[in-house]
């Protein structure tokens, strides 16, 4: 069930991390480790989630690069983080649609399947052959009854009173995805025939929306894994503050491109946050590219770009400022968006084409695949 973006341990973040960044955003006055002091982050709000948990050090110098921090319910985390950064957002992994017996390391669920299967039976779905419904790879794991608004109650309030005065931000939900979440499918409780793809579909959007209402009027945010970016649900997207599918921008061009720049572009129609990652190795005309791709569907609000750990940050520090449309134009192929200090410019397709860039005589050429960012006059292209 877990998704397949991959995240840096504690560790290997932090043995990367400790070589100083440029200008960023102002951190508390509280003195952070030693070996991560010159360490600042950069312009671009980061984001990372963690696999295992980091010791209270590694954590404290984590909160000075990222400004959200994906993990397990750990529940010093916070604390550690915010020693360094209170402006850090921690965002605990949970699941909505399923419950089981959760490690040390892994997503918790809303509920206990065992209180659950002893004080309301019904909130468990079962197949036509009457056995318990559960996710590919899954056996012992249960699905919940998402269109039980006494489920989603009970859901809400249990995730609530768990995170009340501990420091998150809110909940990542890991399971609000597009892909068959059963093995068999379930008897729909409101129909009593087999539930299809398209009711589970609209009840995950009720089921979010409801569950995200309860947890913001207790000051909580939700973000979601909304995956895959080819199947773009806008009642699902509307119903979270943030969303991401898993993957990002930096090594796709042309129809792939254009597929997962149709998502985001709901998501910023929407009005919700963008949560864009790019894993793995990239050097620094993809990171580029990777980058310029963000900016064109980021907001001001939650909106973070994930990277794995790197030495040279310097890419992400690259700052046009906030974003001055409210989404992005196409001149000649390319997408183009302005900033308050400068101006992004993408060119997914296959044919070479020019912009006019704010504050530049000539026009930029940019090859098939090239981006471009502007910031204060100074324009930096993606290409070798």
């Amino acid at each position: 069930m877990r998704r397949a973006l991959k995240a840096a341990t504690a560790a290997i973040v932090l043995g990367l991390l400790l070589t100083g960044c440029s200008e960023g955003h102002a951190v508390s006055s509280s003195p952070p480790p030693r070996t991560c002091a010159n360490v600042k982050p950069p312009a671009t709000p980061l984001l990372v989630e963690l696999t295992q948990e980091p010791t209270a050090p590694d954590a404290a110098c984590l909160g000075k690069v990222y400004d959200n921090i994906v993990a397990p319910a750990w529940s010093d985390l916070p604390d550690e983080v915010h020693a360094v950064d209170p402006s850090d957002r921690l965002w605990q992994e949970r699941s909505l649609q399923y419950g089981f017996t959760p490690c040390a390391d892994c997503p918790r669920p809303g509920l206990d399947p065992a209180t659950v299967e002893k004080d309301h039976p019904d909130w468990i779905l079962k197949d036509a052959a009457g056995n318990e419904v559960h996710p590919p790879g899954h056996p012992d794991w249960v699905m919940y009854d998402i269109s039980n608004p006494l489920y989603l109650q009970a859901w809400a309030d249990a995730v609530v009173n768990d995170l009340s005065n501990t420091g998150w931000t809110g909940v990542f939900l890991v399971d609000a995805g597009n892909t068959a979440p059963w093995v068999y499918p379930p008897i729909n409780p409101l129909t009593h025939e087999q539930m299809t793809s398209a009711e589970h579909a609209r009840y995950l959007a009720s089921a979010m929306a409801e569950m995200r209402a309860g947890l913001k009027t207790n000051g909580f945010s939700v973000a979601a894994d909304n995956a895959p970016y080819t199947l773009i649900d806008g009642g699902q997207i509307a119903s979270a503050d943030a969303v991401s599918v898993g993957r990002g921008f930096a090594r796709l061009s042309g129809d792939q491109w254009m597929q997962l720049y149709n998502y985001f572009e709901e998501v910023l129609d929407k009005r919700v946050s963008a949560w864009v990652w790019d894993h793995g190795p990239l050097d620094r005309s993809e990171r580029l590219f990777g980058l310029a791709s963000y900016l064109l569907i980021s907001d001001t609000l939650f909106s973070a770009y994930g990277v794995d750990p790197v030495k040279d940050l310097s890419v992400y520090d690259i700052n046009p400022g906030v974003p001055s449309e409210p989404a992005p134009r196409i001149e000649h192929g390319v997408y183009v968006r302005a900033f308050a200090s400068g101006e992004v410019a993408v060119n997914p397709g296959p044919l070479v084409a020019s912009v006019q860039v704010t504050g530049q005589n000539q026009p930029v050429t940019l090859s098939p695949g090239e981006a471009l960012i502007e910031a204060n006059g100074r324009v930096v292209l993606s290409g070798p």
